[in-house]
């Protein structure tokens, strides 16, 4: 279809070029030529301003005023002094018009005067004066050409020609015999007619196309055609030769600016429209644009402005053509089209302009048409480019148009289109969906006859909103549909001053998962009790009721005691088993209140939450004292204590529960929250299957914890630790045969602080880890320094807690100190707790027996306190049993104490494992150990912890002289 409409309007154009190359050309046997002229002055500013041109008028006004005897008298009109002006020597060939006077004409219809000065035969001046300055009723001939019908001269007599307000143009003047002046004005007018014809009907298809309608393309090229076609009415005279109504000739400089003006703006705003500029593009074309036409508008005054606005006008020529470039070769056609209009008009222009500036040179006649011929050339091939972007267009908007009537059919909503009056004007139901309402049984009624009427009085007053604000409405509404509550959002969009759109939607299962996503949110999804979040929001408000009412309240912070082992051993769903038992006998024993999200609650009720893990805490409305709060402690200790059958397994389970109370231990959630878990803490440090109150000093022990805590990072990144070493000595004769590196902290507020303030600390912490780790470094360095200097270091014991042992890595970096600092390996003793052999994990053995087989020795500190067995023992390469310093304290009195030092000392030698008495502070405990022959022995008896520089005093003395009974060191 489009190349059919393409090869029409090619034809068309091609006749319509045809046409308008034909009609000015006129017949080939006019006898019109172009007169040969000779410049005699030049005045672009006027001849005021111009030496030459003002004597030169001088002597010709003399000469035609005053003609010698038998002449009349002809009087030269005044010229402007400040418009343009040329005067030209006229040569006419007599040969060429024997039969009659000639015509003289300037075929430029735009200037203001034309004067024709001459002698006749009897040698008496002659004057003859036309343009635009003279109405056309001072023709005989209405020609929109300035002309002058020459009177019998003599032979090589001189013709004079004066020109005025030409633009700056050179004029053109033609010479023509009568008939030929009557048949080419014939011609003329019947081209401007076709052409103005031919505009007119441009316009009125280009408003066929929707301009009216808002269609912006369209709407641009009947402006410019309306434009040009203003400027073809005003430039060739048809307006003031046929409109009697037409301004006077002193409007003409007006009104031919404001016509090229408007072809211009025609222009600009075509080039914006079919390119669809946006942003700065179409901000710049459109200043140049409005900047040429100001300029255009401004020669009306100043021939200046004429020029400038020609030059910007080149310039906005040259960036549109840039523009259309890519155009041109992406395949668009109305583009391309579009592209050979404009360059129509430029080069008609162009023709235009150099065949007629400057002088002395003959021009083609039908040079003087190039422009209007460029012009037409360009209105018709954007017509032709309008018509496929339109076509397109349309094609667009028809395929928009079925692809909205397809999401239109497939939308699952309802759609109503209802006045205010609450009549349904329209309905579309939604494909294969079930709604509340069938289409007969709406449309064409009043909604408040067909829907419930709580129902259609809340769609009233939406849609009474949407009309009165003019903005989108919704609005919620519950219907019943298929034996069950259904919900609809109605989404409401004003539609005219007094109907609207109504898209109603089901969502119903929307509200399930909305719910089904606040039970995900506010309960625990293994219990179904409250989480954390659901459990904080309810005591909130709980605390804000009870300041309201000014009653107290508890808080019940429980945990269960084993349940990680339980985990271990009988795996994880036995865990999550065990937690829905308790969850249920919380409920179910002591008649919880239901759970829901308002304040409105039974106040009398328990309410409980999960709060993670084996966590749950149980908050007690309008409780004033601490002994109701006990008394429901000791119920759910007695509740929780009973077995519980997991699948085959009974499970008996007991819990620690903390109090806190409001308002004695806290005005806020978090506070109270906090104190419960403090008071829970506390209840387990005592043994656990306990509850007890918060009081303000479990504050300030953890307190003092966490201050220990954060004092340790900081030391350890200061490096505040000290490492102090005790001799072990040999029970015979006092041969230092070991020693124990020992670590202290030099507090920069509390001092020096033994292990025992904050070992316990670090272990919970973790801080365990790298304390140890630069223990070992420490040790080892030190070790390898007393090495250098020759004195004779015996093995050195670094204790190694269960946590350190099983870090990953720890194993390995042991190996990798002992290549970092150089230390013999045999050197180096690690003594392990004695609950470490209750995890015998293969991969730790194997690791252990890695390090003895590079010379490192193991040993078992704290001996004799722990649940380990000898075949616990025979698994590790355990070399040296210390004996715990609690049995040594009752040496020689405690028959107990005795007979297990002595025992412990009888199974060490008969496993070939070497012995160390710990803690020996008295003569009668040395004897008593020297007598069962322990081996070594290490105590304040013998040296207290000392620093390096007094260890290595001792170490180079190699002994310390053992008091004898009854003294004491």
């Amino acid at each position: 279809m489009t190349r059919v409409i393409i090869k029409r309007l090619c034809r068309c154009l091609a006749l319509l070029a045809l046409i308008a190359l034909l009609l000015p050309g006129g017949s080939p046997e006019a006898n019109t030529v172009s007169a040969g002229l000779t410049t005699l002055w030049d005045a672009p500013q006027g001849p005021g301003r111009s030496d030459d041109a003002r004597r030169w008028l001088t002597r010709l006004r003399e000469s035609v005023s005053l003609p010698r005897a038998g002449c009349q008298e002809v009087s030269l009109p005044d010229l402007s002094l400040t418009k343009p002006a040329r005067a030209f020597q006229i040569k006419v060939e007599r040969e060429q018009f024997a039969a009659g006077s000639p015509i003289i004409y300037l075929q430029e219809p735009i200037a203001e005067f034309f004067i024709v000065v001459a002698s006749d035969v009897n040698g008496c001046p002659w004057l003859s004066i036309s343009g635009r300055g003279l109405p056309f009723a001072h023709r005989d001939i209405v020609s929109p050409y300035p002309y002058a019908r020459l009177p019998s001269l003599a032979k090589d007599a001189p013709i004079t020609a004066i020109v005025q307000d030409y633009k700056a143009i050179r004029p053109w003047i033609m010479l023509a015999d009568e008939t030929s002046f009557v048949r080419d004005n014939t011609v003329l007018w019947i081209g401007l007619g076709a052409y103005s014809g031919i505009l007119l009907m441009m316009i009125i298809v280009a408003l066929g196309f929707d301009a009216y309608a808002g269609s912006r393309v369209a709407l641009a090229y009947a402006f410019y055609c309306a434009a040009l076609q203003g400027w073809l009415v005003q430039n060739f005279g048809i307006g003031s030769a046929f409109l009697p109504f037409w301004p006077a000739p002193q409007y003409f400089p007006f009104l031919q600016a404001i016509s090229v003006a408007g072809v211009v703006l025609g222009v600009g705003f075509a080039v914006m429209e079919f390119l669809q500029l946006r942003g700065r593009v179409r901000a710049a074309i459109g200043g140049f644009v409005l900047l040429s036409a100001l300029c255009f508008l401004a020669s009306a005054w100043h021939t200046a402005g004429y020029r400038a606005g020609a030059a910007v006008l080149f310039v906005l020529a040259v960036a549109t053509m840039l523009l259309l470039i890519r155009g041109v070769f992406s395949g668009d056609t109305s583009i391309r089209l579009f592209t050979l209009g404009l360059a129509a008009t430029m080069v008609g222009g162009g023709i235009q302009a150099f065949s007629v500036i400057g002088s002395g040179v003959e021009v083609n006649r039908l040079a003087a048409f190039a422009f209007p011929i460029g012009s037409l050339l360009q209105a018709a091939f954007w017509l032709a480019a309008l018509i496929i972007r339109l076509r397109g267009e349309h094609r667009v908007l028809h395929e928009l148009e079925g692809r909205q009537a397809a999401i239109m059919w497939a939308t699952p909503d309802l759609i109503l289109v209802i006045d205010r009056q609450g009549i349904c004007l329209d309905y579309k139901q939604p494909y294969a969906t079930r709604f509340f309402v069938a289409e007969g049984e709406l449309l064409g009624k009043d909604m408040a006859t067909v829907l419930p009427t709580e129902t259609a009085s809340t769609i009233r007053r939406g849609i009474e909103l949407a009309l009165q604000q003019g903005d989108l409405q919704s609005v919620f509404v519950e219907l019943p549909v298929a034996d069950s509550i259904h919900h609809y959002e109605a989404r409401i969009a004003p539609n005219g001053p007094d109907r609207v759109v109504i898209v109603v939607r089901d969502i119903t299962l929307q509200k399930h998962n909305e719910e089904k996503i606040r039970r995900l949110a506010y309960f625990d999804t293994l219990t179904g009790l409250p989480n954390r979040q659901s459990f904080l929001e309810r005591l909130d408000r709980e605390l804000l009721r009870a300041r309201r009412t000014n009653h107290g309240m508890a808080l019940l912070f429980l945990d269960l005691d084993g349940f990680k082992r339980i985990n271990d051993t009988l795996g994880h769903s036995a865990g999550d088993c065990l937690l829905q038992i308790v969850a249920d006998r919380l409920q179910g024993k002591l008649r919880a209140g239901a759970f829901i999200a308002r304040p409105a609650l039974d106040e009398s009720g328990l309410h409980f939450a999960r709060l993670g893990g084996d966590e749950f805490t149980v908050v007690l409305p309008d409780v004033d004292t601490a002994d109701t709060a006990c008394m429901v402690a000791q119920r759910i200790q007695a509740v929780l204590g009973l077995p519980a059958l997991i699948g085959e397994q009974e499970i008996a389970v007991t819990s620690s529960i903390g109090i806190a109370l409001f308002p004695d231990d806290g005005d806020d959630a978090a506070t109270l929250l906090k104190h419960a878990d403090t008071a829970m803490y506390y209840a387990k440090e005592q043994g656990r299957n306990n509850w007890q109150l918060y009081e303000r000093t479990l504050t300030t022990r953890t307190t003092t914890r966490l201050a220990i805590e954060g004092d340790l990072r900081k030391g350890l990144e200061r490096g505040e630790f000290r490492l102090f070493y005790q001799p072990q000595v040999s029970s015979n004769d006092g041969t230092v045969v070991g020693m124990e590196a020992l670590v202290r902290w030099q507090h920069p507020q509390d001092g020096l602080m033994l292990p025992g303030r904050f070992i316990a600390v670090a272990e919970e912490s973790g801080l365990i880890i790298p304390i140890g780790q630069w223990v070992l470094d420490a040790a080892c360095r030190q070790v390898r320094e007393w090495q250098q200097r020759g004195i004779a270091v015996p093995r050195v014991a670094v204790n190694v807690s269960a946590r350190q042992l099983g870090s990953p890595g720890f194993l390995d970096s042991v190996a990798a100190t002992i290549v970092a600092t150089g230390v013999a390996a045999d050197r180096l003793e690690l003594e392990l707790t004695e609950s470490i052999l209750m995890d015998p994990e293969a991969k730790r053995i194997k690791g252990l027996f890695r390090l003895r087989s590079m010379g490192v020795h193991f040993s078992i500190d704290d001996f004799g306190t722990g649940y380990s067995s000898l075949s616990y023992i025979k698994r590790f390469p355990i070399g040296t049993l210390k004996i715990d310093q609690s049995f040594i304290h009752g040496l020689p009195q405690d028959a107990d104490d005795a007979g297990i030092t002595t025992a412990i000392i009888s199974m060490a030698g008969s496993l070939d494992l070497d012995v160390v008495a710990e803690g020996v502070e008295t003569a009668e405990q040395l004897d008593f150990l020297q007598r069962a022959r322990c081996p070594k022995l290490q105590g304040y008896l013998f040296s207290r912890p000392l620093p390096h520089e007094e260890m290595e005093a001792i170490l180079r003395l190699g002994r310390i002289t053992l008091p004898r009974k009854g003294a004491a060191e």
